[in-house]
């Protein structure tokens, strides 16, 4: 669809006009009949007008065609509503943006927390969407382990995990508002795990994949938690509590996936078990090297209405991956 059909139709309307144009001019001049020479003018007035006006509207439909609705843009041009209709040029393109809903992006980031990593830490500044990649990580738990059970501990005063806490796979939702007793909501953390080890220790295993074998099999349990930092902050029981489940935890089948602004406030012997590490965001070089993360090669595409991240697990490359924001999570 070039400009070269255009620019002929145009040449062919000179051509034609001209004639009549200098006609009218020299009436107008030779007889004095001078409403002749304006209406001349005025013509190749209106001409120029025109094509100056079809030149703005010229569009590149090497932009890419999105849809918002009803609308429909190529770059920063919005189509007509009924224009697709009757103009033939749009049709393919509108067929190829079409077809491309139909290829949207996904989510795929699996951190293998059962088989592989134990627990995760997400790194990012506010607005880079850690509450949504928290949110999208549980539906994935729960698609996968649905007899799970789940622990929240959301200390941005409930605002990301309040809409769950009606599933019936979570146990508990426990905010930094809800005035709960910290000794006591840390105490309950650390006995989890004292209660989990006394477990295997009587059925002479050492990992909880083995309890299914003497027919204790017992759920995993996952312990979700926006704003870690703060949180460790509470009390001086809730580094200890979260330290041994970071430390313990995998093979007790209690997995924690926590999400904080920086790696600053996180004790080091934390950050050494917590082995799946994503940074949001533009990542500042001083967190990568915290995290001992290396920038992925190449430039990260991330689509309209997503984020990005680098992801690092043990033993294998850091890389990009895009996320939504604002999805409907289906629970």
């Amino acid at each position: 669809m070039g400009h070269a059909p255009q620019a002929q139709t145009l040449l062919m309307q000179f051509a034609w006009m001209l004639p009549s144009v200098l006609f009218g001019m020299y009436l107008g001049v030779s007889t004095g009949a001078w409403h002749m020479l304006v209406m001349s003018l005025g013509s190749a007035m209106i001409w120029l007008i025109a094509k100056r006006f079809n030149e703005s509207r010229e569009i590149d439909l090497t932009e890419p065609v999105t849809f918002d609705g009803p609308e429909v843009w190529i770059g920063e041009y919005q189509l007509p509503k009924r224009e697709i209709l009757w103009k033939k040029k749009w049709h393919q393109v509108v067929y190829s943006a079409y077809r491309a809903q139909g290829n949207q992006p996904v989510f795929n980031v699996d951190l293998a927390l059962e088989s592989q990593v134990g627990h995760a830490l997400i790194i990012g500044p506010t607005g880079s969407g850690k509450s949504e990649l928290l949110k999208l990580l549980l539906r994935q738990v729960l698609n996968k382990a649905p007899d799970a059970e789940v622990l929240l501990i959301d200390f941005k005063g409930g605002a990301t995990f309040s809409p769950l806490a009606s599933l019936a796979q979570v146990k508990s939702l426990t905010t930094d508002i809800d005035g709960h007793d910290p000794q006591v909501f840390w105490q309950a953390i650390q006995a989890l795990v004292s209660q989990r080890e006394s477990m295997l220790a009587t059925s002479g295993v050492s990992r909880i994949e083995d309890l299914a074998i003497h027919g204790v099999p017992i759920p995993r349990c996952y312990i979700f938690v926006d704003e870690l930092v703060a949180a460790l902050a509470e009390a001086a029981l809730a580094g200890t509590a979260l330290n041994s489940i970071a430390a313990r935890g995998r093979s007790l089948g209690v997995h924690l996936v926590a999400a904080t602004q920086s790696t600053q406030g996180v004790p080091r012997s934390m950050l050494t078990n917590l082995r799946a590490r994503i940074v949001l965001g533009d990542a500042d070089p001083i967190e990568l090297a915290q995290l001992n993360i290396r920038r992925p090669v190449g430039q990260s595409t991330c689509p309209k209405g997503w984020s990005s991240g680098i992801l690092q697990k043990p033993g294998e490359l850091s890389s990009h991956f895009n996320f939504p924001l604002g999805a409907s999570f289906g629970f």
